[in-house]
């Protein structure tokens, strides 16, 4: 995919994301898909695009009954946490674009540039006066990305220090079977007995000097079925807060 611009579709239904792929494919993009929020946070992890095209209305995983607004809300909270860094025209650099049926709910519009939205583009698509091509293109141009060479370093600037990075060598307490834990005083409540011994076993690995462990050997060794930690921590209040990811499959506590 080297030289063209790569989207993160989050659409739950399989023919709209047909049709918007379709429609990048004319521009002259490429894309990845996620059809839920879980999956979308796996892609968050190696972020391996140049923007992000979000249905508000998308299920939370595979499971879900049906699609919510509220999980497309919260995964755009999602994205400006990992992403939460501007340029000096106050332009996120990490553009997101909500592409929704929900656009036309005057509420929906103005909570979603709320919680960080650049643009709108309303299905159906082929509703009229709507220049989807130029709304990504003046997305792309306004965060530093019109060419796609740059976008490696733009997505590196959008996620680095992060606003909810938290100092090394945290304080950090927890009980003998890791139940509770805090760190800088901010307590956590780790009622999964898999979350606790992912949580126990990267605790011991940092005691022994070695913080950075491969996520998949630790849910392994945690006798966890899932392969990514996205899948067993998502719904957690310590995702993001205790666990860090460098983005290539190792992991660490935030107290490393």
């Amino acid at each position: 995919m080297v030289g063209r611009h790569v989207a993160l579709i989050v659409e739950d239904e399989p023919e709209m994301a047909a049709e918007i792929a379709d429609l990048l494919q004319s521009f002259g993009h490429d894309h990845l898909h996620a059809e839920t929020k879980i999956e979308a946070i796996e892609h968050l992890e190696s972020s391996g695009f140049c923007y992000v095209l979000l249905d508000l209305k998308i299920k939370t995983e595979q499971g879900s009954i049906k699609p919510r607004i509220e999980a497309g809300m919260s995964l755009l909270e999602e994205i400006r946490v990992r992403f939460p860094h501007r340029n000096s025209h106050d332009i996120h650099l990490m553009p997101v674009i909500v592409v929704s049926g929900q656009a036309k709910e005057h509420e929906d519009v103005v909570k979603a540039f709320q919680k960080g939205t650049d643009d709108f583009i309303r299905k159906p698509l082929g509703l009229d006066n709507q220049d989807i091509e130029g709304k990504i293109r003046q997305c792309l141009e306004r965060s530093g990305r019109v060419d796609h060479s740059a976008c490696d370093s733009m997505t590196k600037q959008a996620a680095g220090g992060t606003e909810n990075e938290l100092p090394r060598g945290s304080a950090f307490t927890h009980t003998a079977d890791y139940s509770e834990a805090t760190l800088n005083g901010t307590p956590y409540f780790i009622n999964g007995p898999i979350q606790r011994k992912v949580i126990r076993i990267l605790h011991k690995a940092e005691q022994r000097g070695e913080p950075w462990q491969s996520g998949k050997a630790v849910l392994a060794e945690a006798g966890s079925r899932d392969t990514k930690m996205a899948n067993l921590f998502g719904h957690h209040p310590c995702w993001g807060s205790l666990l860090e990811s460098n983005k290539r499959g190792l992991y660490r506590l935030r107290t490393a």
